[in-house]
């Protein structure tokens, strides 16, 4: 877990924009090929509030499973969700309400 938010961390550093307000599609999109490239055997969930569709009033973010640790990532804070990188059993209680999805919309 320390070692996937350690490099979100420093990705969020080189490319501050990943964290723009609006920003949570292409940002969870760019992390998530970016934690794909780095660690290979992770699993890599996206989340979704209240479901997958275009336009304004969705959110998304991103679950890493590397070897039986999670990450959580939150890299763009919106209502209701801090932006978050760590354990998702130390996060919000809002980010329970997220739901696995298959792709950005």
């Amino acid at each position: 877990m320390e070692r996937t938010g350690a490099f979100v961390r420093k990705l969020l550093q080189e490319k501050d924009s990943l964290s723009d307000a609006g920003n949570c599609r292409n940002s969870v999109s760019q992390i998530e090929k970016a934690v794909k490239q780095e660690f290979p055997t992770a699993q890599v969930d996206i989340l979704v509030h209240p479901e997958a569709k275009a336009g304004l009033g969705v959110h998304y973010s991103l679950e890493v499973d590397q070897n039986g640790e999670k990450t959580l990532i939150n890299a763009v804070p919106a209502p209701g969700f801090p932006q978050y990188i760590g354990d998702p059993e130390n996060a919000h209680p809002v980010f329970r309400s997220m739901k696995k999805t298959t792709k950005v919309i």
